[in-house]
């Protein structure tokens, strides 16, 4: 069953205990104002999806200090800890960067660069300054100092990546509303598509079709079992038709109000960790909020299609629906 947390779980996640403490931090010559006196706790997305860390992200001397391990594996990344050095090294393929305890350097791709605080060691988890959680694997970061949330982008920023992909996407979910399966799989990564049917992603159980059996369409009634309904936990078996009606296109995402590139609005209490699960994507949100009067904007929908790079190309490789859980 796709693991899910409650509402107070989701809040007391990433609540911070650090109250009235203020300060700033200063990045790449811009000076980011930290004051938490308002007790509003801080919040860390990655591609715009809100992170459930066991440990919070806390002020140290005006820094906001991370969870390593759980910052790391949100962007994709591998993890290791050298206990005799009292170091950590993250890689993700492209980058591999190392953090000692205490040390305010870190080397990266083999060459030294300088922290503006030094990573920390605090029952038993490695904190490191914000800032790096996402330079130290090629990525950016943007803080909100208002909204004390932390935006991490391990590849492309919103706008970058609405410049890459906007006509891609636009394509793609055209083709859905369609279906047009046959140039769908067009667009598709070489090994198919991998389809979720609600945020959590398990791309080792969650079905993925291949270009082939993408071009059959609706033109064959093969039984997959494509995860568990929320709530009930019993196997969601159907065909591919009844999943499209069903988990796929249940509302016309091809005219959303909302779109957002490594962006999103959607607030269930299901973990989105499409981001790990699909390293240096793009992830393309299409938003309905909720509409009816008696659900208080629960009844909200989304789709959202990933894109990962494939030599020279972006290729689709995983579409995710997405609603309110419990």
């Amino acid at each position: 069953m796709k693991k899910r947390q409650g509402v107070r779980s989701l809040l007391a996640g990433i609540m911070t205990a650090v109250i009235g403490i203020t300060g700033c931090m200063s990045y790449g010559g811009e000076v980011w104002a930290v004051d938490t006196s308002s007790g509003r706790p801080i919040e860390v997305r990655v591609n715009g999806g809100r992170l459930l860390l066991e440990s919070p992200p806390f002020i140290h001397n005006g820094r906001v200090m991370v969870p390593f391990r759980g910052i790391s594996r949100a962007m994709g990344a591998e993890v290791r800890w050298d206990q005799a050095k009292q170091t950590a090294i993250v890689s993700n393929g492209k980058h591999t960067t190392s953090y000692t305890v205490g040390q305010n350097h870190a080397i990266k791709d083999s060459e030294a660069v300088t922290l503006d605080a030094p990573p920390l060691l605090k029952d038993g988890r490695v904190y490191i300054p914000l800032r790096f959680s996402a330079e130290g694997l090629g990525g950016k970061v943007v803080w909100n100092n208002q909204a004390k949330e932390a935006m991490i982008y391990p590849l492309l920023t919103p706008k970058e990546a609405e410049a890459a992909l906007s006509k891609k996407s636009n394509q793609a979910i055209t083709l859905l509303k369609n279906k047009d399966f046959e140039k769908l799989a067009e667009l598709a990564h070489p090994d198919g598509i991998t389809f979720s049917p609600y945020a959590h992603v398990d791309r080792q159980k969650d079905v993925t079709l291949s270009k082939q059996q993408l071009r059959k369409g609706f033109n064959h009634d093969t039984l997959y079992r494509w995860g568990e309904y929320d709530g009930s936990g019993e196997p969601i078996s159907m065909n591919f038709e009844s999943y499209y009606h069903k988990f796929v296109y249940t509302l016309d995402f091809a005219a959303a109000p909302w779109i957002g590139y490594n962006q999103s609005k959607s607030e269930g209490n299901t973990v989105n960790n499409a981001s790990s699960q699909y390293k240096g994507a793009v992830i393309v949100e299409y938003y309905y909020e909720g509409v009816h009067p008696d659900y208080a904007g629960m009844d909200w929908e989304s789709l959202r299609l990933v894109f990962e790079p494939y030599g020279e190309e972006w290729v689709l490789s995983g579409v995710i629906h997405d609603q309110w859980t419990i």
